[in-house]
């Protein structure tokens, strides 16, 4: 019994994946270009209820990132469904999307670090707090 709802379980699992692979776009972004679009969209999409310089939240940055790559959202979308059907394909371009807004999130973390210990830094000499460095108390 077990045998059996385990083959037909893998049946349903192999029938799943979808077969059909659609026509490539005449006007398909490229690859490279794909994976900077959707990283300046993820972090596009992270602004959402932020406010700016104006006091303005409600601003909608994705026109702001189809500008930049001088596409419009029916072009995007077309070459989105394509690399949807190709799904290793697009599995590979949002791992290399992960990878690079890992790498932008560390550098910004290592800014803002830098910056605090500045501050703090400033704060100390101007107060005169001692930094500790092993047993001895030094002034800088």
């Amino acid at each position: 019994m077990k045998n059996l709802l385990f083959i037909i379980f893998l049946i349903v699992f192999i029938s799943c994946e979808s077969k059909v692979k659609y026509q490539k776009p005449d006007n398909l972004i490229p690859r490279e270009q794909m994976i900077a679009l959707l990283i300046d969209m993820h972090i596009a999409s992270g602004t959402t209820g932020v406010r700016d310089k104006t006091d303005d939240k409600e601003r909608n940055y994705m026109t702001l990132v189809y500008d930049k790559y001088q596409i419009d959202s029916t072009r995007f979308a077309d070459s989105n469904f394509y690399y949807v059907s190709n799904i290793e394909e697009y599995e590979s371009i949002f791992k290399e999307v992960e990878k690079q807004l890992k790498i932008l999130q560390d550098q910004y973390t290592l800014i803002e670090v830098s910056q605090s210990q500045r501050a703090l830094d400033s704060i100390r000499e101007k107060q005169k707090i001692p930094k500790k460095l092993g047993d001895k108390d030094i002034f800088k």
